[in-house]
């Protein structure tokens, strides 16, 4: 897994990580404030500064491997206003929605860059740019589509939780150790850093040869 990962590509990687999880982490912040849970803007985590939400550890992964991660947001489900099923379930689904418009952003930023800068497109501080946006656009369609997974502790499992009513919630909760047993074996064993390994290039194989149509 490490001989992917070059120091060259480190900087963009970080770059990209510390934007993709700072938004990730306050549009889950933001959403719960709006529904009524002040619990996360109470804990400093209503915040686009990145060491509000950083964690250590989840960010030396980051200059290690393809995988990070930040601080937990903290969700109060008893704070909602208004059907807290439904709000729990929105607040969990705001952060991957926030990394997919962000690769929209970028993507459009990537094109765009030299009609706003007034540059030209070969120029090298428009093609150093570009370079860091690729990374964005590669990073924050990861997070947002991992995110999605229906896995204990990720989004999509709170997000498919939600879908469910009140009386198979016990399931979630008895199960909810099988699917962290799954994100551990997918983050520490040979066979998940393998898989990992490979979708991060994987995915900038495909973004790269996209724009070069």
């Amino acid at each position: 897994m490490l001989a992917y990962f070059h120091l060259e590509t480190l900087l963009p990687r970080l770059f990209a990580f510390l934007i993709a999880m700072t938004f990730h982490d306050a549009a889950h912040a933001g959403a719960a404030w709006l529904l009524g849970d002040r619990t996360a803007r109470e804990n400093h985590r209503l915040s686009l500064n990145p060491l509000a939400h950083l964690d250590a550890l989840g960010l030396a992964m980051i200059v290690f491997g393809p995988y990070g991660w930040s601080k937990r947001i903290p969700v109060d489900p008893a704070r909602f206003r208004w059907r807290p099923k439904l709000s729990n379930t929105l607040v969990y689904a705001a952060g991957p929605f926030m990394n997919l418009l962000l690769v929209l952003l970028f993507w459009w930023l990537y094109f765009f860059l030299p009609s706003l800068f007034g540059g030209s497109p070969e120029s090298v501080t428009i093609e150093e740019w570009r370079v860091y946006l690729q990374y964005c656009i590669i990073v924050n369609l990861l997070i947002g589509l991992i995110h999605l997974l229906p896995l204990y502790p990720l989004d999509g499992w709170y997000i498919l939780r939600g879908l469910f009513s009140d009386r198979n919630q016990g399931w979630f909760t008895r199960n909810e150790r099988y699917g962290l047993l799954l994100v551990l074996i997918l983050m520490i064993t040979p066979l998940g850093q393998w898989g990992l390994a490979h979708i991060y290039p994987m995915a900038a194989h495909l973004v790269m040869n996209i724009f070069a149509l």
